[in-house]
């Protein structure tokens, strides 16, 4: 029992173990198919943080295939349990972090944190009682607190068995609730009925009502153990501000503290810890909706981000961040005094919970349990847009095939990447001061488009814009030239009866490019031939909507701009091989020649939007939805 307790405390040797498990879970169908291919593609395509990666991919033998960009930051961190019939109404961690527990209407289920498997479930003694919303674990992590129809029920955890009811009046929602920190006592708060928020306290023991009163709150309220009782935090509005205040709770509600706001909207969660509140705005005709972060004793501002947000959560220690975009949660950390994006995941929304450490968000949503592990995630923070959704990877290489520009529709930066060195990292970063919509690279000019305006850099053949030494990022003042392109359609449209007005834009801006000219088609009525050195317009003129151009260069001393319908399709480019249903058979990957089978991590097999080889069939890319993966043999 000694030992297994020591291990249990030993997190070195049970995150390793945990690694190993990924990694043969992950790669069985590979192990099982070819031994040596371990080496050959399980290591280089598990993720950057794995343990098995660190300690055994430097002992792998070349020249063999490697990601050079692309590579997973971790391993896939979500557990997800669904059920059929089960409507899953609130959840919880317990206090060591190892165990989750649900309500699901008739019973609570205890599962384990990693794997959700079902490890016991927890009933009233009374046949088939319906349990409502509100579940909390002891501090000692040996009971459980559940809400039946007409009373809180505790469990012993250990038996399964029902140790004690105490009876009162449980809303048709349920019941939020707190266990004190030595275990005596339990905290209730009862839904707001017209701003009035009712406060219980009960002892477990002998489920004596101690205390019984009321509050009133605009907004939300937040009940956490403190001492041997509780306090609460309430909102109010009055003198054209809003107020957080903050009671004891003992033989009735004392204010103890007031922290007034000028802030529009009301606040959202509160971290007790820190004093920090989390507001999502609505906007209104002048301004779009926002998420803020506020420290409320001095009513510092520490994350302002435009986008309409949701299902917000702080963590135990205030540290991290969490809500939901669309189908993005995203997670910020508090680094220096303020928040800073830090990790993202395309994920449904549920309700969120921090776990007791951290490391892993639980959620719940109608049938779905959901078990996010943070724990895997890279130590360093990664550099991402504000934008609160991010687009599809672009990418930009030269025909040499020496490096490749990389980024996501949306963002404002640019990385470019060594595809020669051993260890490759970004060479260099170009910091765009607008969206971009678009990146392409024509001998090496890199032409970068956003809503309004073209830039175009020039590269070296290593791939840093050319006269920047000795500096690891580049920005507008740097660049070779720029066209704007707002101007020019207004005078377009105008001139074809369209107006001008504000709703006009070049959302159908394409590029088509060769060495050193690019055609852009405006808005799907104007074409325009660019020189790329230079900027310097060679061509413009109208053309038929919902038309395509490509480049055809017979000759390699003339460039000649064909309508689709002109263009031959199916001549084959120099160094330009498609992978084809030859190629591609049940996972394995070969070049056009024959050689460097690769076995394809399981993110990769579906979902393709684009799979190509370049330079010489020596570099694979591949590129999903949202991510882009670069190998080179």
């Amino acid at each position: 029992m000694q030992t297994l307790n020591q291990v249990a405390r030993d997190h070195q040797l049970l995150n390793t173990a945990r690694d190993y498990f990924h990694f043969a879970t992950t790669f069985l169908e590979l192990i099982e198919s070819s031994a040596t291919h371990v080496y050959h593609s399980a290591l280089e395509l598990s993720p950057l943080s794995s343990i098995v990666r660190k300690c055994y991919c430097h002992q792998r033998l070349h020249p063999l295939p490697r990601v050079v960009t692309g590579i997973l930051d971790s391993w896939n961190p979500s557990t997800t349990v669904s059920t059929k019939h089960t409507y899953y109404l609130s959840s919880t961690w317990s206090p060591c972090g190892q165990f989750v527990a649900a309500v699901a209407e008739e019973v609570v289920e205890i599962r384990d944190a990693l794997t959700l498997e079902l490890l016991s479930t927890l009933q009233s003694i009374k046949v088939a009682t319906r349990l409502r919303r509100g579940l909390a674990y002891s501090p000692d992590g040996c009971f459980m607190a559940g809400c039946s129809d007409t009373a809180i029920v505790i469990w012993d955890i250990q038996t399964g068995g029902e140790v004690n009811k105490i009876d009162c009046e449980v809303t048709s929602d349920g019941l939020e609730f707190v266990w004190s920190l030595d275990g005596k006592t339990i905290g209730t708060v009862s839904p707001r009925v017209l701003g009035t928020i009712t406060v219980h306290t009960y002892d477990v023991a002998s489920g004596a009502v101690l205390l019984s009163s009321t509050v009133q709150s605009i907004g939300g309220v937040y009940l956490w153990a403190h001492d041997k009782s509780f306090q609460i935090a309430t909102t109010a509005w009055g003198h054209k501000c809003w107020t957080i205040n903050i009671f004891e709770v003992g033989s009735g509600l004392t204010k103890i503290k007031s922290f007034p706001f000028q802030l529009n909207s009301p606040p959202g969660v509160f971290s007790p810890t820190t004093y920090r509140i989390s507001i999502s705005t609505a906007g209104d005709h002048k301004h779009g909706p926002e998420l803020l972060i506020l420290d409320v004793c001095n009513s510092e501002v520490l994350l302002q981000e435009t986008g309409s947000y949701w299902r917000l959560s702080f963590s135990p220690d205030g540290s991290l961040f969490a809500a939901f975009s669309r189908d993005y949660l995203y997670i910020w950390k508090c680094i220096s005094g303020h928040y800073t994006r830090w990790r993202e995941f395309h994920q449904a929304p549920t309700e969120l919970q921090f776990s007791p450490t951290s490391s892993s968000i639980l959620g719940h949503a109608s049938t779905l349990l959901h078990v996010l592990h943070l724990d895997y995630s890279p130590a360093a923070l990664t550099t991402k847009s504000v934008t609160p959704a991010h687009g599809r990877p672009r990418d930009a290489y030269p025909s040499h095939g020496t490096y490749i520009a990389t980024t996501h529709s949306g963002e404002s930066t640019i990385t470019i990447t060594n595809l020669h060195s051993q260890n490759p990292t970004p060479c260099q970063f170009i910091d765009i001061d607008f969206e971009i919509l678009e990146i392409v690279l024509t001998g090496n000019v890199l032409l970068v488009k956003g809503s309004e305006r073209i830039v175009a850099w020039l590269l070296t053949e290593e791939g840093p814009v050319d006269g920047i030494f000795g500096n690891t990022r580049a920005d507008h003042s740097d660049s070779l030239w720029e066209v704007s392109t707002r101007a020019f359609i207004t005078g377009w449209a105008r001139l074809l009866g369209q107006g001008g007005s504000d709703s006009d834009n070049d959302a159908y801006l394409d590029f088509v490019v060769e060495d050193k000219v690019a055609a852009i088609r405006h808005s799907g009525c104007v074409i325009r031939v660019y020189h790329t050195g230079t900027g310097e317009i060679l061509k413009s003129d109208k053309a038929p909507l919902n038309t395509g151009y490509h480049f055809h260069n017979p000759h390699q001393d003339e460039c000649n701009l064909y309508h689709h319908s002109l263009y031959k399709h199916h001549e084959p480019l120099k160094n330009d091989w498609p992978v084809s249903q030859t190629t591609l058979q049940e996972g394995w990957v070969k070049d056009p020649e024959g050689k460097h089978w690769l076995w394809l991590y399981p993110h990769w097999r579906s979902g393709w939007n684009d799979v190509d080889w370049f330079n010489k069939a020596t570099t694979l890319r591949l590129k999903n939805s949202s991510e882009l993966i670069i190998i080179k043999f």
